[in-house]
């Protein structure tokens, strides 16, 4: 597989905007969906696209990333079945969301039962580290698919592959509670 890939980025806030913005730049073919498109309009400039729907954002992707709320959110999003219906078989699916790992676990599950594949893979950094594809980025789910990850997650920051599906988000939330403690003292 190239180290170059079509990317659907699904949210384009304050961390995805720059980490779409980053995968432009390092060459990949990106698309990019917000539910606010004037929140997607800059990327533009750095050779992304706009794609009217989410489900036209993934329809010809190798990778879906999405960086949105929390679990929740991408629930809902896999919820649709217009979305569902675009993706491609052997599509790559990296959550970079912060959830619970028992939805990074449904996710997984869900997405396997569509012939795609799904890692957990949140990030710590905030928006300085994804403005300087310097983000800490704990993945989980399988060896091989982590592995596969590995040229879009390398032009994002520091991607380390901690354990199973759900395990990203765990080490995510020990990683949080460590900085609050931190805080804290």
């Amino acid at each position: 597989m190239s180290d170059r890939q079509k990317i659907a980025v699904i949210g384009t806030g304050l961390m995805g905007f720059p980490m779409a913005r980053n995968l432009a730049r390092a060459g990949h073919e990106v698309v990019v969906w917000n539910r606010t498109r004037a929140r997607a309009e800059g990327l533009e400039a750095d050779g992304a696209i706009i794609a009217e729907t989410a489900a036209e954002a993934v329809g010809s992707a190798d990778v879906v990333l999405t960086m949105l709320s929390d679990g929740v959110a991408t629930g809902a999003l896999l919820d649709d079945a217009s979305l569902r219906a675009a993706l491609r078989p052997g599509t790559l699916w990296l959550d970079m969301s912060s959830a619970k790992p028992e939805h990074a676990r449904a996710q997984a599950t869900l997405l396997e039962g569509l012939g795609c594949v799904h890692l957990d893979a949140p990030v710590s950094g905030g928006t300085k580290g994804a403005e300087g594809a310097n983000l800490a980025i704990m993945v989980g789910g399988r060896a091989d698919v982590f592995e596969r990850s590995l040229p879009i997650l390398n032009d994002l920051g520091r991607p380390v592959h901690v354990g199973a599906s759900g395990a990203g988000q765990l080490a995510k939330l020990a990683n949080q509670t460590i900085v609050a403690v931190t805080i804290g003292a």
